[in-house]
């Protein structure tokens, strides 16, 4: 018998070891430095990876930080100059995590100059998940001898990683910074021939405003993403959201100090071969927008703050209706 429980907890002992092994070594949870076979990191999922990174630095250092959905983790904090950021997007973020996201950092001794706010035009579309704002909390990670010796779902993503078994377009560098596949899809784009008359939600404006009342003394900027032209029309003109879109943005912008929008069609949004998705694009063009958003003067994007509602909603339908009837879909209007 004793022979028995030797030969089991020798079995056991080897197998924890040969999976903590692994664990360590492609890190898929963000512990420590990442992926130590090869320079990507996936994001199996960023709310917990983010937080497990924010947790693992030198928090003291941020003097910036940036809330955002999928598209701003491709905002590269190396190409914000002025600041120490710390990039705490994720995929499918909503206001609401953002005003918790950032009561958390705060809670561990964050306190920002600057913050950079994503406004995407998706969070006040109507939602049938309403009973999802009540529910968020922070995602915050298991001690390390849990997620790494005794998680099936963690080797499960550490193998996935060795051998290239995923199916994100979007991965993290060793420096945790953005990129995008080689292989990454290209943006083939058509209109959309449905049509709807849908109403927008506006019950998440309020987390927005949340930000400003967590960091009072912080510059707060907004920025809404480019999205392709045909985006906009398929997701907002089409379905009817357009104006309403822009109100619900607009009322956000209020309450920063700065809002840029690159979301109307022009030079940047209008091309093929800078997004994969008409959503996501590519890291560079974040590059020239960091400038922007640091205040360089460019031809790309606009303030808000600089228009009346009114203004800022023919603005945008002036620069859609220009850009089919370029594309000879002038009747689409």
């Amino acid at each position: 018998m004793l022979d028995y429980f030797k030969i089991y907890f020798t079995v056991v002992s080897v197998l924890l070891s040969s999976v903590g092994a692994i664990n360590l070594t492609i890190d898929p949870l963000w512990y420590f430095r990442g992926n130590k076979l090869k320079n990507f990191n996936m994001s199996f999922n960023e709310r917990l990876t983010k937080t497990n990174l924010f947790l693992h630095s030198n928090r003291q250092k941020y003097d910036c930080l940036i809330f955002g959905s999928s598209r701003l983790t491709l905002l590269n904090t190396t190409s914000l100059k002025n600041n120490v950021c710390f990039n705490y997007s994720f995929s499918a973020a909503k206001s609401e995590e953002f005003a918790k996201y950032a009561a958390y950092a705060k809670e561990k001794g964050v306190n920002p100059k600057k913050v950079y706010v994503g406004i995407d035009a998706f969070n006040f579309t109507p939602s049938k998940k309403t009973a999802f704002q009540s529910k968020v909390e922070v995602a915050e990670p298991k001690p390390i001898y849990q997620s790494y010796l005794l998680s099936l779902d963690t080797l499960r993503f550490s193998f996935k990683t060795i051998t290239g078994q995923f199916s994100e377009v979007r991965f993290y560098d060793q420096g945790f910074q953005g990129r995008v596949s080689k292989n990454a899809p290209q943006y083939k784009p058509k209109f959309s021939n449905k049509r709807s008359q849908e109403k927008c939600d506006f019950s998440r404006i309020p987390y927005y405003k949340q930000i400003r009342q967590i960091f009072p003394n912080a510059e707060i900027i907004g920025y809404v993403p480019p999205i392709s032209a045909w985006k906009v029309f398929n997701d907002s003109y089409a379905r009817g959201l357009l104006d309403c879109q822009l109100e619900g943005i607009y009322q956000v912008a209020k309450n920063f100090d700065t809002t840029y929008d690159f979301s109307y069609p022009s030079k940047l949004t209008t091309r093929t071969d800078n997004t994969y998705d008409g959503s996501h694009y590519y890291p560079d063009v974040h590059d020239q927008i960091a400038k922007v958003l640091e205040g360089k003067r460019t031809n790309l994007g606009i303030r808000a703050n600089q228009y009346s509602l009114n203004e800022y909603q023919q603005f945008h339908k002036n620069k859609l209706k220009e850009f089919l009837q370029k594309q000879g879909e002038g009747s689409r209007w």
